[in-house]
C-alpha cells in the first residue's frame, strides 16, 4: 500500500509544481501522521475553482459586487497579542487593503500574553480577538461560557469559508469543539516549507569526502563511520532535539517499518495504535545505540543547545544535520554559497517503502474569535471571508487568502512563473522580510495559504537551497494530509481529558526517559525491552488508547 500511496503521491506533487498552486503559513502546532488506510488525496486538482470564477461559483464581476460591505462606514476593534500595534499606523498592510475593499475600518488594541488573562477576565471585550487561543480558554469562554460567535450560524456569508471546508474538510473537524461549535477560524497551509522530516546534509562536504547520497540507513551508518575516520574522530551527525516525529528522528525511524509516526496512528482500519511499544520503535533505538556508541553523535547531545549544534555545522564539523541547518548562511560556506539537501527516505532491511510523516495542513489561524455582543458579527464575518478566497475578491487589491500570510499580492509579495515568488520590502526599510512580514503586512499568519505550493523563493541563499531540498525530496515522500493523524485537533470530554492529564502525561515522560537511556547505553534494550513495554501497559497505555480511539471516532462521524 504503501508503494502505491507514494507514486500516486509524488505525481501528484509534480502536477502541482507545474501547475503551480499553494501557500504558506506558520503553524504553531506540532505534527503528527499515520499511513491510514489509504485513498484519494485531501485536495484534488478538479476540486479547484477555474481562474475566472470566485470562489463561491461567481464570476470576477459578480465577486467585486459583493463589495463594499457595508453602504456606511463602520469601526471594529480587534484585539491582538504580543505584536506591536504602533508600527504602520496601529495597522497593517493587509488590513488597510480589507478596509478599502469593505468600508469597514479596524481598530488595533494590543497587549502582552502576560495580561490576557486578566484582560479576559475583566469581560470588556473588543469585536473580535485576532489571538490564537488555547484550549482552556476555549473552553471557559467559548464551550462553557457562550462569550463567542458559532460560525456554523453565519455559513451561509461566508462562501469562501465554506470552499476551503469541503477542500480540506480536515480543518472543519479541527475547528469544530466538543459541542459542535465553531468558534475559532483555523487556517490551511500547503507550501513549500510544509515538510516535518528533513534529513539535511552538506552536499559540499560529501563531495569533498567523495561520498553519495546513501540510500540505506546500512549506507548511511558505513559514510558516517568514514567521515569519522577522515576528520580525526570528530562526530559527523548531530540534530537539536532528536524526536521521532520530525528532522532526522522521523527520517530514521521511518526507514525501519511501515510506520510514519511513533505515537498515535490509524492502523488502516479506523483503530488507533500506539508505536513506541513495537518492533519497528525498537529497531529504530537499536540504530540510534549503534550510531552513539560509535560515536557518530555527540555524546553530550541531550544537553547541546542550537547554538552549540550551529557551531559544529559551520566549523564544517557536521556532514549530516538537522534544524541548524536552518540558521546556517553563505557566509557559512567556502564559496560564498549555500550547499545544503535533504536525503529522500532511506530503506532498511524491515522496510523498503520509503514513506514519511506528513504535514497535516491544518493552522491555529490567528484565532478570530468574534465576540457574541458585537454589533457588527454579520459583517465581520464576510470580512474574514476574504481570508479564505482563492483568488482577488477585488480586482487589482491583492486580497486573497494568502495576502494573509505575506501580505496583499502585488504589494508585499509577488508569484513568478518560474515558479518562484518575490518577498517585497519597500527601498530603505531597515530589517529583514521577515520582520517587515509582521511588523508591517500581517500580525498573525490566517487564512487560506495555498497558493503558493510548489513554489521557492527566487533570492539565493538558505531558504531556496532549503525550500528546493524539501520540494524535491521531502515533501513528495510523505503521507497524505488526509491521513495524518490529528493528534494535536482531537477533542476530549472533561473525564477524557482527565484520563490523558493523569496517565499519558506520565507514560509520556516515562518513554522519553527511557528513549535517552536506550540510545545511550544507559539501559540495554536487549535486557530491558519486554520490562520497558510492560511499564508502558501498567501505566494505563490502554485507557488512553481508549481516550484517543473514541475522540477519533466522533472525528470520523462515528
Amino acid at each position: 500500500m504503501k508503494k502505491k500511496v507514494v507514486s500516486l503521491l509524488l505525481c501528484a506533487f509534480l502536477a502541482a509544481s507545474v501547475c503551480a498552486c499553494g501557500g504558506q503559513s506558520n503553524s504553531g502546532d506540532s505534527t503528527n501522521a499515520g499511513t491510514g488506510s489509504g485513498g484519494a488525496p485531501e485536495k484534488s486538482e478538479e476540486s479547484k475553482a477555474p481562474a475566472e470564477t470566485s470562489a463561491s461559483g461567481e464570476s470576477a464581476g459578480e465577486e467585486d459586487s459583493l463589495y463594499p460591505i457595508v453602504d456606511e462606514p463602520i469601526t471594529v476593534t480587534g484585539l491582538v497579542v504580543g505584536r506591536d500595534v504602533t508600527s504602520h499606523n496601529g495597522n497593517r498592510l493587509v488590513w488597510e487593503a480589507v478596509e478599502e475593499v469593505t468600508g469597514i475600518h479596524f481598530e488595533w488594541i494590543g497587549i502582552e500574553w502576560e495580561a490576557l488573562p486578566s484582560y479576559l477576565a475583566a469581560g470588556e471585550w473588543p469585536d473580535f480577538l485576532h489571538v490564537n487561543l488555547d484550549a482552556t480558554y476555549i473552553n471557559d469562554y467559548g464551550v462553557i461560557g457562550g462569550r463567542f460567535v458559532d460560525y456554523n450560524d453565519y455559513l451561509d456569508v461566508m462562501p469562501n469559508l465554506v470552499k476551503m471546508y469541503e477542500d480540506y474538510p480536515n480543518v472543519k473537524k479541527a475547528s469544530t469543539e466538543i459541542n459542535g461549535a465553531i468558534y475559532r477560524l483555523r487556517g490551511v497551509e500547503v507550501s513549500a516549507t510544509c515538510a516535518p522530516t528533513r534529513a539535511y546534509y552538506r552536499t559540499d562536504l560529501l563531495e569533498e569526502y567523495g561520498l553519495s547520497v546513501p540510500k540505506t540507513v546500512d549506507e548511511l551508518f558505513d559514510e558516517m563511520m568514514i567521515v569519522k575516520e577522515k576528520n580525526g574522530g570528530k562526530a559527523p551527525f548531530a540534530e537539536v532535539e532528536l524526536k521521532e516525529t520530525e528532522g532526522w528522528g522521523n527520517a530514521l525511524y521511518c526507514a525501519f517499518g511501515p510506520s510514519v509516526n511513533p505515537d498515535f496512528e490509524d492502523d488502516g482500519t479506523g483503530k488507533v495504535i500506539f508505536n513506541r511499544t513495537s518492533d519497528q520503535y525498537r529497531h529504530y533505538l537499536e540504530y540510534m545505540n549503534k550510531i552513539y556508541e560509535n560515536g557518530l553523535m555527540p555524546q553530550e547531545y541531550k544537553t547541546m543547545d542550537l547554538n552549540m549544534m550551529l557551531s559544529l555545522a559551520q566549523s564544517g564539523e557536521l556532514v549530516f544535520l538537522g534544524a541548524q541547518a536552518n540558521q546556517m548562511t553563505p557566509e557559512d560556506f567556502s564559496d560564498g554559497e549555500v550547499h545544503l539537501n535533504i536525503i529522500p527516505p532511506m530503506t532498511s532491511e524491515y522496510d523498503d517503502d520509503g514513506l514519511l510523516l506528513g504535514h497535516p495542513g491544518v493552522t491555529n489561524g490567528g484565532g478570530f474569535f468574534i465576540n457574541k455582543d458585537s454589533k457588527y458579527v454579520e459583517e465581520l464575518c464576510k470580512a474574514f471571508d476574504i481570508m479564505y478566497a482563492e483568488e482577488e475578491v477585488v480586482e487589482g487589491s491583492g486580497l486573497y487568502g494568502e495576502a494573509f500570510c505575506y501580505g496583499p499580492e502585488g504589494v508585499s509579495f509577488q508569484r513568478n512563473d518560474d515558479n518562484t515568488y518575490d518577498l517585497i520590502v519597500p527601498e530603505g526599510y531597515d530589517g529583514s522580510a521577515s520582520k517587515f512580514q509582521y511588523a508591517e503586512a500581517i500580525f498573525e499568519n490566517a487564512g487560506r495559504n495555498d497558493a503558493l505550493a510548489g513554489y521557492v523563493t527566487s533570492t539565493p541563499g538558505t531558504n531556496r537551497a532549503r525550500q528546493i531540498a524539501m520540494v524535491e525530496n521531502a515533501i513528495p515522500y510523505q503521507c497524505d494530509a488526509q491521513w495524518v493523524f490529528p493528534t494535536n485537533y482531537l477533542h476530549f470530554t472533561e473525564e477524557e481529558q482527565s484520563t490523558l492529564d493523569n496517565k499519558w502525561v506520565t507514560i509520556k515522560n516515562y518513554y522519553g526517559e527511557m528513549t535517552s537511556k536506550f540510545i545511550t547505553g544507559m539501559e540495554s534494550i536487549d535486557e530491558k525491552w519486554e520490562e520497558y513495554c510492560s511499564t508502558i501497559e501498567s501505566m494505563g497505555i490502554a485507557d488512553v488508547l481508549d481516550v484517543y480511539q473514541a475522540s477519533y471516532d466522533r472525528w470520523n462521524g462515528k
